[in-house]
């Protein structure tokens, strides 16, 4: 006698199975340009501007850079006196370059990474950053940004930021575009 509960089992599973939606396709094609300002008060403003294109929608590779400027200053972070120039003074803030060589786009929302070449703060060379942005598509009205720096790990890619997570701010000026 066969067993009965097996093979509903199997069947069940199988019918499970096809009838789940297909995995969603990451949206490595597509582009992001734009500038942005934010003044969180007090003349303490984030400047943005970025580019970045799809090379390879199959790998995620992309092209670009980001330029940021974060204008409020830096205290002395040297509190152990080693006298490591990372840690030191920036009274002008935080200017930032880096290559973009990833890119995820989701519908108005895009994820852009790159590895840091240049800043005004040595310990961010070196670093990877990522830009998060949102076009409103109103012509710069409601447009938001984030970003974050990380240690470069051989396993982080843009698509492994969830779009949902961060928090970003609308910009007070300036016009993102982002196209899949």
């Amino acid at each position: 006698m066969p067993n009965i509960s097996a093979g509903l089992l199997a069947g069940t599973l199988l019918a499970a199975t096809i009838m789940l939606p297909a995995p969603l396709t990451r949206a490595w094609a597509g582009s992001a340009t734009g500038q942005a300002v934010v003044d969180l008060g007090d003349n303490v403003l984030k400047v943005l501007s970025f580019s970045a294109s799809s090379i390879d929608p199959d790998e995620g590779t992309a092209t670009g850079q980001i330029d940021f400027h974060d204008v409020q200053a830096t205290a002395n972070q040297d509190v152990d006196g080693t006298g490591d120039p990372a840690l030191a003074d920036a009274p002008g803030g935080v200017r930032v370059q880096a290559n973009v060589d990833c890119l995820y786009v989701d519908g108005d929302q895009a994820v852009i990474g790159g590895q840091v070449t240049s800043a005004s703060v040595s310990r961010y060379v070196g670093m990877w950053m990522v830009v998060f942005v949102e076009d409103v598509a109103r012509g710069g009205k409601g447009d938001k940004f984030s970003w974050g720096f990380y240690p470069v790990e051989t396993d982080t890619g843009c698509g492994s930021f969830p779009l949902v997570a961060h928090d970003a701010m609308e910009i007070d000026s300036g016009d993102l575009h982002v196209q899949q």
